[in-house]
C-alpha cells in the first residue's frame, strides 16, 4: 500500500459537493485518544455530514510498521482520530469515505462486498474507475458517479461496518464513495473495517483491533 499526501480538494458528483485534504499540511490527533466533534442543529431537516479519510503509511510500531487507518476529517482540513465518532441521533447521516489506500485487501466475510443498512441500501462512487468506467476503442471512458449496491471483491480496500444498525459500506482503491444511513436512537454503536488488512499472518492483528485504526465507537446523541 502506497504512502499518500493528504489533499483538500473540493468534489462535486451528482449534485453532492465534498470537501476533503488536498496539497495542505494538516494536524492529526494521537490515535486512540478520545475527539468529541460539536453537534450542532440536531433539528435541521439537512444531512448531517460526517467525513472520514483513510490514508496510509501510518506507523504503529516496529511490529507491525506501517498500518492503514481512518481518520475523521475536522475543521480547516485537521485529521482526527475516529476512536470515538459523534453523530446526531435521530437524523440523516451523509456519509463520505475518502480513501487513498490503492491496495485490495481479503473480505473477512464475503457477503460485507454488498451495501446494506444506508437508503435503499446504496452507495454513490465518485472516482473509482474500476467501477465507474468503460473501456472502449479510443481508451478507458469514465461514467461518472455510479450509484451501486455492491462492489466487485478484488476491489475492495475497507469496509465501514456497525453490524448492530444493520450497516456495511464496502470501499474501492483510490476511491471517494457517499452513502446515507440514520441512527434511529441515541446509544454507542462499535464501527469497524471487514476486510483482512491490519498486521500479523492473516492480517487481522495490528490496526484491526485498535480502536483509531480499523474500529472505534460511534455516539449518537
Amino acid at each position: 500500500m502506497a504512502g499518500i499526501l493528504v489533499m483538500v480538494a473540493l468534489v462535486a458528483a451528482a449534485g453532492i459537493a465534498i470537501g476533503y485534504g488536498f496539497g495542505t499540511s494538516v494536524q492529526v490527533a494521537a490515535k486512540g485518544t478520545t475527539v468529541t466533534t460539536t453537534v450542532s442543529g440536531s433539528n435541521s431537516s439537512e444531512p448531517y455530514v460526517l467525513t472520514l479519510v483513510i490514508t496510509t503509511g501510518n506507523f504503529y510500531n516496529s511490529t507491525f510498521g506501517d498500518q492503514p487507518a481512518y481518520y475523521v476529517l475536522g475543521p480547516n482540513g485537521s485529521l482526527q482520530s475516529s476512536a470515538r465518532i459523534v453523530v446526531p441521533a435521530h437524523r440523516t447521516i451523509e456519509l463520505v469515505i475518502v480513501n487513498y489506500d490503492d491496495g485490495s485487501a481479503n473480505l473477512t466475510v464475503p457477503q460485507d462486498a454488498s451495501v446494506t443498512g444506508t437508503v435503499n441500501d446504496q452507495m454513490t462512487v465518485i472516482n473509482n474507475t474500476e467501477v465507474n468506467s468503460t473501456m472502449i476503442s479510443s481508451g478507458i471512458q469514465i461514467r461518472g458517479s455510479e450509484t451501486v449496491s455492491s462492489l466487485p471483491p478484488d476491489v475492495i480496500s475497507h469496509t465501514f461496518t456497525i453490524a448492530s444498525l444493520g450497516l456495511n459500506v464496502p470501499v474501492g482503491t483510490l476511491s471517494t464513495v457517499v452513502a446515507y444511513f440514520t441512527v434511529g436512537s441515541p446509544g454507542t454503536y462499535t464501527w469497524f473495517c471487514m476486510t483482512a488488512c491490519g498486521g500479523g499472518v492473516n492480517g487481522l492483528e495490528g490496526a484491526m483491533s485498535t480502536p483509531g485504526w480499523m474500529t472505534g465507537s460511534l455516539v449518537a446523541q
